[in-house]
């Protein structure tokens, strides 16, 4: 005999499935009919966010977000949150007629190199400072992923493109 979802946890039901705990899943799993999550997901989907403003401030719970800058013409100003070790987000230039600038708070530091090629000089702006990614030497795809070592400092550990301090 088949059991359903329900018979394996305690929910509250009324018309589908209502519970506030966690639930771990093995196997198979099939969904038809309309879906929606809330909270973090995790797992092999990408997340990415369009940007096409001049400002954006990323928050902590945006960890692992892919930002693609698509705005045509003019910067787009990112604000990081205060570095927390193992944070994460990738730029990524969508339109060359734009430009990409990632600023940190005050007292954190971004560290890491200009471009991708294995000669590429170091850039470590002085803490609060940011980088930038310029219309005069960007093209779609650059892109920069910083991760936070600690409560102070960002490490570029994947880039293409020229990178500069702003």
């Amino acid at each position: 005999m088949a059991r359903t979802l329900e018979s394996y946890l305690p929910p509250v039901q009324e018309d589908g499935i209502v519970t506030s705990k966690d639930t771990t899943l093995s196997g198979a799993l099939t969904v038809s009919g309309a879906t929606t999550f809330t909270g973090a997901t995790t797992g092999l989907r990408h997340n990415t966010e369009s940007i096409s403003a001049a400002t954006k401030t990323v928050t902590s719970a945006m960890s692992g977000r892919m930002f693609v800058d698509v705005l045509g013409s003019g910067t787009t100003t990112f604000t990081l949150p205060d570095a927390v070790a193992g944070l994460t987000y990738t730029f990524v230039c969508g339109n060359a007629s734009g430009e990409i600038l990632i600023n940190p708070q005050s007292g954190d530091a971004i560290v890491g190199k200009t471009h991708g090629a294995e000669n590429g000089t170091g850039i470590a702006p002085a803490a609060g400072t940011g980088i930038k990614n310029t219309a005069a030497t960007n093209v779609v795809g650059d892109f920069c992923t910083l991760v936070a070592l600690d409560g102070t400092t960002w490490y570029m550990v994947a880039v293409a493109g020229v990178w500069a301090s702003q």
